[in-house]
């Protein structure tokens, strides 16, 4: 199921605009049937926007109001054309929102023809109500000609929050410049079932780490301009999600309140405790068997209540429907869209028509219902306003579209993609020792190709020469490498793999590039896909006959560079931990066959760390490390016996040089509950080069309790820069109320005595500690 949002329509290029019927009914303003004068207050920007949107209530009619729920979800096609027929159709009753479409159409193309439609839709609704242009923005801006980032999860394994702030600050003047007023971001699903395709679209495992991010993404997009208006509207999604069944997108979770507050929602919490996110977008999971779009307890309970959510609930792509068709709790689509509307769900997303929202026009002898989508449009006026939409002309700025892929967001681009990828197995081998005449095979079918992510407006089939193999054979020179593929990406049909083994045979050192294809619907190798949206990892084996390969490679004894692409953990037992080295690329954007290079080579120091938990084997599951001390019980996990269940930590990642933690110490060996505990500690480069490390800072409650808690859990992490023999001291501060937990949705602080660590990851082995604190 394609979530939130691509969508697609066919083409022609025939402009038609509906004009709303304004016939009268019980759900109309006072004014609906008068004529608008020109000095109308929701037309003048000199009154409060409360009284603007409260003027425009009373002159809506019911029709007007429920086409303000929905909206044209995705007008263009590839070449920025559209159905002028079906979007007049659609747009009747779905004239709230509408979104770019085909995600490689290129900028400058489609940008023109997107905003000149919202302008004359503008223009001709009889109230001039303007819609909200809304995409998605996991790697940046859905078309192409725009900087592409690393997605989410490989952003997030930079750990650099300077340079995280300053990637979005790029996104966000980019979206500007193609007037995208609203994004389907950031992502706060906590990541912990490694067998979930969605992985890559997420911060990882770790509640603090995701909750940290995506303050600054809301933030940064929805800071106010010179005028006073919001810049970017954001969406915090998906309320509630992350264990659904096997890693399944669409399928159930079960879980009691306390976990849901102090695990899957505690992001949430965060976020909106600092910020105030223009909307909230539900997950497509059954929480406790109710659908999260039906869950009036969870949306207006939780979200609303004790939350204190005050934004827009926007729905999911088809989620409304699927209240019907794949849920089956509603008996038509009617109904799913009463069902949804009753939950607090108040704007709707959809790909196929029709949605279950448009149906509500039926519904408005219903007070019940009125006043459902009374406030709904309330909301929906009021971020209009908020973004300036009805006091500012919309109009493509060619100007503005030089933004776009300027020099300093493509280096912006190259150095968050150096600081995302991780490497994470090195017997010294790296950074490579090469001579002029250093003969590369280069072999693996990851290695022709630009691993993208599910949101991407990218296509293998033009892929600028970014792939490795251009990579490898500019820095080797080409003379000095050959390629062979050796194995299809997902076919079990053996290739060349003999081939492949003879070239590494013959060659100085052996780069093998395997992995899973996580790529847009539109990408020339959407069909070669087993990770991403729509995907769930049976195995965290490579698919296909890649694992034959990489067999055949280490079996002749050359050294070898195992780059691994995906946004997703590998099983890396067997031959895998044979390689001289291993590099997991992730996600990395644009750039990441040339920031590979670079560290391999070592014109870069590599300083990514993973933030998701690497299982030892594909079948230990959980893995995530802030487990609860009942979940691996004496024996519980055998294999037949295995001492760890991760084969790398939440946290890990290597460098080429090294770095070591002394004299740690907290401030205080006692502390009220409204007081600040500060840990420090001195971090030294005691190799030979410069380099970054993670200083990251975990604690754990000891007993008393009222719940179980996790063994440890993040607080505080920062990126430290130290030239070869540098010291420096780090200091981490922790109000003390950061270090509670909900019981029955009610915030508590114990009087307790708090165990504090500070290390390199999330390992026992790398950490320093503990360090005790009395909370009283």
């Amino acid at each position: 199921m394609v979530s939130s949002c691509r969508f697609l329509w066919y083409a022609v290029t025939v402009a038609v605009f509906f004009v709303p019927d304004v016939s009268a009914t019980g759900g109309d303003g006072a004014l609906c049937s008068e004529a608008v004068p020109q000095n109308a207050p929701y037309l003048n920007p000199k009154h409060s926007t409360d009284a603007r949107v409260l003027d425009l209530l009373e002159r809506m009619c019911w029709q007007e109001k429920v086409a303000q729920l929905g909206g044209v979800g995705g007008l263009l096609s590839i070449n920025s054309t559209y159905n002028a027929t079906k979007y007049s159709e659609i747009a009747r009753l779905h004239n709230g929102t509408i979104s770019p479409g085909e995600y490689l159409n290129y900028a400058e193309e489609a940008v023109p023809v997107i905003l000149k439609v919202a302008a004359e839709a503008k223009e001709q609704h009889r109230l001039h109500i303007p819609y909200i242009n809304v995409a998605d923005s996991v790697n940046g801006v859905t078309l192409r000609g725009t900087t592409l980032f690393p997605a989410t999860l490989s952003m997030s394994n930079s750990w650099n929050q300077d340079l995280f702030k300053s990637v979005i600050t790029a996104i966000r003047d980019e979206l500007l410049a193609c007037g995208i007023n609203w994004v389907l971001s950031p992502d706060l699903d906590v990541s912990r079932d490694p067998r979930n395709g969605r992985n890559g679209e997420t911060y990882g495992e770790d509640n603090y780490i995701i909750s940290e991010l995506a303050t600054e993404y809301v933030k940064i997009m929805e800071e106010v301009d010179e005028q006073g208006f919001m810049k970017i509207a954001t969406t915090i999604k998906h309320f509630v999600y992350g264990e659904e069944h096997g890693g399944v997108n669409l399928a159930s979770m079960y879980g009691g309140i306390n976990h849901i507050y102090n695990d899957l929602a505690a992001p949430f919490i965060k976020v909106l405790q600092r910020t105030k996110p223009a909307s909230v977008m539900p997950s497509y999971a059954s929480i406790d068997r109710v659908p999260a779009h039906a869950n009036r307890y969870l949306l207006q309970d939780v979200l609303r209540g004790s939350l204190g959510f005050e934004g827009i609930i926007l729905s999911d792509a088809d989620a409304i429907s699927q209240l019907y068709n794949w849920h089956k709790i509603s008996p038509t689509l009617q109904d799913a869209g009463l069902t949804a509307l009753a939950a607090g769900v108040q704007s709707e997303l959809a790909i196929n028509f029709p949605t279950g929202f448009e149906q509500l026009v039926s519904q408005s002898a219903s007070d019940a219902v009125v006043n459902q989508v009374n406030e709904a449009v309330r909301q929906l006026m009021t971020l209009k306003y908020r973004l300036g939409l009805f006091d500012r002309p919309v109009q493509s700025n060619r100007t503005s579209l030089t933004t776009l892929r300027s020099p300093k967001h493509i280096s912006l681009a190259k150095t968050i993609s150096q600081e995302s990828i991780v490497l994470l197995q090195n017997d010294g081998f790296l950074p490579l020792v090469r001579s002029a005449n250093t003969r590369v095979a280069l072999i693996g079918p990851l290695a022709e190709v630009v691993d993208t992510g599910t949101y991407a407006a990218w296509t293998n089939s033009e892929n600028g020469n970014k792939t490795l193999v251009d990579a490898v054979k500019d820095k080797f020179g080409a003379d000095n490498v050959v390629y062979v593929r050796g194995v299809p990406l997902t076919e079990t049909t053996s290739d060349n793999i003999s081939d492949a083994a003879i070239a590494a045979q013959q060659a100085d050192i052996v780069i093998i590039s395997l992995g899973a294809i996580a790529v847009g619907w539109g990408d020339s190798l959407a069909n070669q896909r087993t990770d991403g949206e729509g995907f769930t990892h049976s195995s965290l084996g490579f698919p296909g006959l890649q694992q034959d390969l990489l067999d055949a490679v280490i079996a002749t004894g050359k050294p070898v560079i195992l780059v691994l692409s995906g946004g997703q953990a590998f099983e890396l037992e067997g031959s895998a931990s044979e390689a001289r080295a291993i590099i997991h690329s992730f996600l990395a954007g644009e750039y990441t066959a040339e920031a590979v290079v670079g560290i391999i080579t070592g014109a870069v120091n590599p300083s990514g760390k993973i933030t998701t938990t690497f299982p030892i084997a594909s079948v230990v599951n959980p893995v995530y490390y802030n487990r609860l001390p009942s979940d691996y019980s004496a024996g519980a996990i055998n294999l037949p016996k295995i001492q760890e269940v991760y084969r790398y930590p939440f946290g890990y990642g290597l460098s080429y040089t090294t770095f070591s933690l002394s004299n740690g110490k907290v401030s205080t060996k006692s502390v009220s509950k409204s007081g600040v505990v500060s840990v420090s500690t001195t971090i030294t480069n005691t190799g030979s080069i410069a380099g970054q490390e993670v200083v990251q800072l975990y604690f754990r409650q000891n007993a008393p309790s009222a719940i179980e808690l996790p063994t440890k859990r993040l607080t505080g992490f920062t990126k430290v820069t130290l030239t070869a023999g540098e010291s420096k001291q780090v200091q981490l501060q922790i109000p003390v109320k950061e270090l509670g937990y909900y019981v029955d949705g009610k915030y508590r602080v114990d009087t307790a005595v708090f165990s504090f660590y500070v290390g390199t990851s999330s390992s026992d082995k790398d950490l320093q500690g503990p360090f005790d604190v009395s909370v009283s």
